[in-house]
């Protein structure tokens, strides 16, 4: 596994993880892993198996398609929080608001 895409897979955990609301030794008691597993992914050292982010995902509340949807390399950290955030907030919108939500996203493409 390259080395941007571990780094970009841990900063998914950590961006959902602090969303969450969750410690590192949290989410590792979570998932019965050592609090350095998930250290080590989230600064991109190791990479989890699948059965790993799958355990962390599903504790997470998010599809594992989560932390591999990557349109940029570089991703901030800042930047995958925001996402982690809006993407966590559209899952739980009815059809409604998601209709208004992407009315007022073509207006603000328009405004740049």
């Amino acid at each position: 596994m390259s080395k941007q895409l571990k780094q970009n897979i841990g900063l998914r955990v950590k961006a959902a993880r602090t969303q969450q609301g969750l410690t590192q030794a949290q989410l590792a008691e979570a998932i019965d892993k050592a609090f350095e597993t998930i250290s080590n992914i989230e600064r991109g050292k190791t990479a989890p198996n699948f059965s790993t982010l799958y355990d962390i995902a599903n504790v997470l509340g998010l599809p594992m398609r989560e932390f591999f949807d990557v349109d940029e390399e570089d991703l901030t950290d800042a930047r995958q929080r925001l996402l982690m955030q809006v993407n966590s907030m559209i899952a739980q919108m009815d059809d409604r608001q998601l209709n208004l939500l992407l009315k007022l996203g073509k207006v603000l493409q328009e405004d740049v």
